[in-house]
């Protein structure tokens, strides 16, 4: 026990205290620092593959999208024509009818039922017609071309110009 003195006991309490700012130091790291450094080089990776893009782009990719699905449902329809099987009476609307899987393999057409009483018969449109599947596949394309109309004819900078003379009140534009 010679070697107790006031110089070895400032040694462990120094040795001590440098641990514990050690481990201080490394929950630090672990607990907030990494994950910010993860969460930049996540953010950093995103907004380089981004680059060069912007919400107009977005946009204009979705328009995209929606007129090609628009596009392959008229082929398919195009290809596989629908049918209608069943009678219509001009008396009353079509019944809606389950589709053959749905139905028990032993049950007979239900016999055509009285109508039942309507509510509001002013919101009947009298000058309803069903339409052919000729018919909705000519306006599909009317409409799908009135689109892609829309879609060339819009001028994004030609928008911005509008709208900030609409918001500056023609103040800004000179």
């Amino acid at each position: 026990m010679k070697n107790i003195n006031v110089r070895n006991i400032l040694l462990i309490i120094a040795a001590v205290i440098a641990v514990i700012l050690g481990m201080n130091l490394l929950s630090t790291l672990v607990g907030a620092i990494i994950p910010i450094i993860i969460t930049g080089i996540v953010g950093f990776a995103l907004g380089r593959s981004t680059a060069n893009r912007s919400l107009g782009d977005l946009v204009r990719t979705a328009q995209t999208a929606g007129s090609s699905v628009v596009t392959a449902a008229s082929k398919m329809i195009e290809e596989k024509p629908a049918t209608v099987t069943g009678s219509a009476t001009t008396a009353s609307a079509p019944a809606v009818q389950k589709p053959a899987a749905e139905k028990p393999a032993a049950a007979e057409p239900a016999p055509a039922a009285e109508t039942p009483p309507l509510k509001n018969i002013e919101l009947l449109d009298p000058d309803f017609e069903v339409k052919t599947p000729e018919q909705i596949q000519e306006e599909a394309r009317r409409l799908e071309s009135e689109l892609t109309q829309k879609a060339a004819a819009y001028d994004p900078k030609a928008a911005l110009e509008e709208r900030k003379k609409r918001l500056l009140g023609n103040k800004g534009s000179e």
